[in-house]
């Protein structure tokens, strides 16, 4: 039949093509009427939609029979595959809908804390039959020696060969108290950085210097770190309290900057941004459960923005 031009059967739908599906095998519009259990009209206005999109006759009409023409008999079996096709896909949407089990998964805390927190309720919702188990931790453990369905891992790049998907990027800025400024005073250039109080992760890059980025490419300063700490939460509060310059995820911090508890320091200036990837313990097979808990976090990165 040919490649149809783009939107030729825009006037028809899945339920024309049940109807031609249920005329062809039954040879007679009522017939077919009371198999679909719609009115007779109906049926008939759904071939005949069929036919006026593609400008082909599907049906030979008589008084006391129906017949297939032959271009109809070809397009009866693509009805049959296309129909099977959609009842295939909706079958996984169901499955998935009511998945039922265990899910295992390990995230840091920023972001169990910003984004993730905040919004598993809703998976919940939408996953009544499972279960979830969620390991808060600044470190990726061995996935499979502790059966971890899905790890979240904020990363330049993915340092492990398990298969993973990349998720979004995350935007890292600098920033400090209205108190802090006030008493040190506000830095005007990168290297103003090495008079002042420093906040930093303790097994991130971070505590090894900050790479800062701006229209010329990535330059990197040592900086002096007066507080070092593997909890995000807990420099975020000293940061809050005034006791220096931190380098944050902006989603940790989002909220403060937007309230003015936080304010951005170097604005025109940003920390080499990371990459949020959804690692699985066995490369390339992933259980339901685990696909539909990355489609979910997607989602909301993908409604967070760009760059979250």
């Amino acid at each position: 039949m040919g490649n149809l031009p783009h939107g030729m059967l825009d006037g028809a739908s899945v339920l024309s093509l049940r109807c031609f599906v249920a005329v062809v095998e039954t040879q007679n519009f009522s017939s077919a009427a009371r198999q679909l259990r719609l009115a007779p009209s109906t049926v008939t206005k759904q071939v005949q939609l069929l036919e006026a999109a593609l400008n082909v006759a599907l049906m030979h009409r008589t008084t006391r029979r129906v017949s297939v023409t032959d271009g109809g008999a070809r397009f009866y079996e693509h009805c049959l595959a296309i129909l099977a096709q959609i009842e295939s896909a909706a079958e996984v949407m169901i499955a998935e809908k009511t998945l039922s089990g265990h899910l295992r998964v390990t995230a840091p805390p920023s972001f169990s804390n910003a984004i993730l927190g905040p919004n598993i309720h809703h998976f919940l919702c939408e996953h009544p039959g499972i279960a979830v188990d969620i390991l808060v931790s600044s470190a990726t453990p061995d996935l499979i020696r502790n059966r971890i369905d899905v790890a979240i891992v904020l990363d330049a790049e993915p340092t492990s060969k398990l298969s993973h998907a990349v998720l979004g990027q995350c935007r890292l800025v600098l920033c400090a108290s209205p108190d802090y400024c006030a008493r040190r005073g506000v830095p005007e250039r990168m290297q103003d950085l090495v008079r002042h109080d420093c906040l930093s992760g303790r097994f991130s890059e971070l505590a090894e210097g900050w790479t800062l980025q701006d229209g010329t490419g990535n330059r990197t300063v040592n900086v002096p770190f007066r507080l070092l700490s593997d909890s995000g939460e807990l420099l975020r509060q000293a940061c809050l309290g005034g006791a220096g310059i931190g380098g944050f995820y902006h989603f940790h911090v989002a909220e403060d900057l937007a309230a003015g508890r936080l304010r951005r320091v170097l604005p025109d200036l940003e920390l080499r941004p990371k990459v949020i990837h959804a690692v699985i313990p066995h490369r390339q097979i992933a259980r339901p459960h685990a696909r539909a808990f990355i489609a979910f976090i997607r989602a909301l990165i993908e409604a967070r923005g760009p760059a979250v």
